[in-house]
């Protein structure tokens, strides 16, 4: 017998098993599954290799029942290959449970010629159906075909359920699993005419090395750095429960500041952070299930986790379970950390209708403002769940269809004037479903989605249009907001200028607004439009000075007309250290000739306060709040 193929099998699938346990590849159904088909490949070919090496050490005797103990575990063995790895087939599509576990005609056509062929290979003993050993030497049995016709019906039987649900599995995926068939079929063929090469288990070994690196592909689905599942692990797991019609229990764990804790601390500790947190969460949950019942954790991205089990092993007490784990301190080599988490528990697949609402969700509670503390989906209000996760990108395209957003105009006080001499325009969203809905949840979903382009447009068609009404009543310029996501559109300039002559509005008329953190993030972009722009005598101004990186020198490298101080540090103003650090910035922009809006202004007190520090104009609730297009142009005519 030429056996050295079975030694070269041992030795590719020992060194994967050894992999897959030292880096802990075999959490999960999926993987786990995946560790049980590579050590019955590995059994098998540690059968066949005791069936056919030379034992000229043992007696004849011993060494006939060696080779026939040998022969007898590799057809046990043999038998249960290709079972298990459709089981791994569909755990890994996500069917499993649909197509065979939940029907019972299924479950019938899939076990019985397995039990079949497990018969023949178990009475073999006294049938010498399949084998016989004679003078030590292997002889087929009469009814040998059986096993062939059982490995060619998995084989149809695995087409089919690839043909079936070829939607579930991505293309590099479904080519690895075929490929363990021209593998074997061209082994068991040469193997059948030339029976002294063994050949059959060295092409196995081929195939699960080419299903480990472009199926289970460990690289994607496990961050080593804190010890969790990726977000690419996450979506597979989710689309597998809706296609396996299973019940999940997902709770999604927010830690609350974790951008300013990266900032902190960077990202080494950050990992080190989050690797605690994952082992406490895991721990939490140990807790309150049995020990049997699989849990897997996740790391969606920076400061949000996810954890999810088996609904049946799910209980009332894991949220707050979890909560409470993670909110003892963290200690550290130089810290103690006490930090925040909102935990939110949901059923799949009843509290969403489909794998893509739950992606939704967890991108809205990541941005929401949630409180902290633990809480479960299905026990909220229908109004609790519209505002934490309704689907935003549809309320936009709604708006963006029925042109049903407006434009809000907020009066700005001109102290040099002593009159209102410019507004800002805010566009508005107020749903018939929903009702009202944020600037600062839309603009930033438009943003993700490239709705902000279409918005764009309405908004600057929609400014451009008013501000003629406006001007007669001594309004020299309208302040529109525009995303840093516009600027990178390489048309953007000569859009605006198409649209200036189109209004018939002059340059000089508008004032575009830019956040701080926009001109920080996209500097070069920004400053190239922001020229061309300027270029043609249209005026920029600085919005919400004071929230991000407020670097003086960078703003001057750019044609800004206007910083607009941003309400938070208005609204600061009762501090003394505060009023010291306002005026000193005050002082430090007028000196370098740009003009200053001070925004967010409630009281009489404070617009007088920043009036005699040198702010040239004031925008607030103690002048107007915003008001649509009629309101603002009847406040005009009573105020000019």
């Amino acid at each position: 017998m030429v056996y050295q193929y079975d030694i070269c099998s041992f030795l590719i699938l020992a060194l994967m098993l050894v992999s897959i346990f030292i880096r802990k590849l075999y959490v999960g159904k999926v993987h786990r599954m995946f560790t049980v088909f590579v050590i019955v490949v590995l059994a098998t070919t540690i059968a066949d290799m005791f069936s056919s090496a030379p034992l000229d050490a043992l007696s004849e005797q011993a060494q006939r029942a060696m080779r026939e103990a040998g022969t007898y575990f590799f057809f046990i063995l043999h038998s249960s290959i290709l079972p298990c790895y459709l089981i791994f087939m569909g755990l890994e599509a996500g069917t499993l449970y649909k197509f065979i576990a939940k029907k019972r005609i299924n479950k019938i056509i899939f076990c019985a010629p397995y039990l079949i062929g497990l018969a023949c290979v178990l009475t073999n003993p006294w049938t010498h159906a399949i084998f016989s050993i004679v003078n030590g030497e292997y002889q087929r049995g009469d009814y040998i075909i059986i096993t062939y016709i059982i490995g060619g019906f998995y084989t149809l039987f695995s087409f089919y359920y690839l043909k079936r649900y070829h939607g579930a599995l991505d293309r590099r995926s479904i080519i690895a699993f075929v490929s363990i068939y021209p593998y074997t079929i061209l082994a068991v063929v040469l193997q059948y005419i030339y029976p002294n090469h063994l050949l059959e288990m060295f092409s196995y070994s081929i195939a699960v090395m080419t299903i480990m690196m472009f199926v289970i592909r460990p690289e994607e689905t496990l961050n080593t750095s804190v010890g969790a599942k990726t977000m690419i692990a996450f979506r597979r797991e989710i689309q597998h429960t809706y296609l396996s019609e299973r019940d999940l229990t997902v709770f999604i764990i927010k830690v609350k500041g974790d951008a300013a804790l990266l900032k902190l601390y960077g990202i080494n500790m950050h990992d080190a952070i989050m690797r605690e947190l994952v082992v406490r969460t895991a721990a939490g949950v140990r807790k309150l299930i049995p020990i049997s019942t699989p849990i897997n954790v996740f790391y969606l991205n920076y400061g949000l986790l996810a954890v999810s089990l088996d609904s049946r092993s799910s209980d009332d007490m894991l949220a707050e379970a979890i909560y409470d784990s993670l909110c003892e301190k963290i200690h550290t080599e130089k810290y103690d950390l006490s930090l925040e988490f909102a935990v939110c528990e949901i059923s799949l697949p009843g509290d969403m209708k489909a794998a893509e609402d739950v992606f939704r969700f967890i991108d809205t509670f990541e941005k929401s403002s949630v409180e902290s503390g633990e809480f479960i989906y299905r026990d909220l209000t229908q109004q609790q769940k519209i505002e934490l996760c309704f689907d935003i990108d549809r309320y936009i395209r709604k708006a963006i269809d029925n042109r049903s957003f407006q434009m809000y105009y907020q009066p700005i006080y001109s102290v040099k004037d002593n009159k209102f001499v410019t507004a800002e325009a805010l566009i508005r969203l107020r749903d018939d479903e929903v009702g009202f809905i944020s600037p600062a949840d839309f603009i930033p979903a438009a943003e993700k989605s490239g709705a902000i382009y279409e918005i764009g447009d309405f908004v600057i068609d929609s400014v451009f249009g008013f501000i003629r009404k406006a001007q007669p009543y001594g309004v020299e310029y309208i302040e529109i907001n525009i995303s840093a996501m516009q600027c990178m559109n390489d048309s953007f300039v000569d859009e605006v200028k198409n649209k200036l002559a189109h209004f018939g509005v002059s340059n000089k008329a508008v004032n575009f607004e830019l956040t701080e953190s926009a001109s920080d993030i996209l500097d070069d972009v920004l400053r190239r439009t922001v020229s061309q722009l300027h270029a043609e005598g249209i005026e920029f101004s600085i919005d919400d000075y004071g929230t991000g990186y407020s670097n003086l020198h960078r703003i001057m490298s750019q044609p800004i007309k206007i910083i607009k101080i941003d309400r938070s540090l208005i609204n600061a103003m009762s501090n003394d250290k505060t009023r010291s650090v306002l005026a000193d910035t005050i002082r430090m922009i007028k000196s370098i000739g740009i003009e200053i809006v001070a925004e967010g202004v409630e009281t009489e007190e404070t617009a007088q306060w920043l009036i005699d520090k040198g702010c040239d104009f004031i925008q607030g609730y103690y002048y107007a709040k915003p008001m649509p297009e009629n309101e603002y142009l009847e406040f005009l005519k009573q105020t000019s």
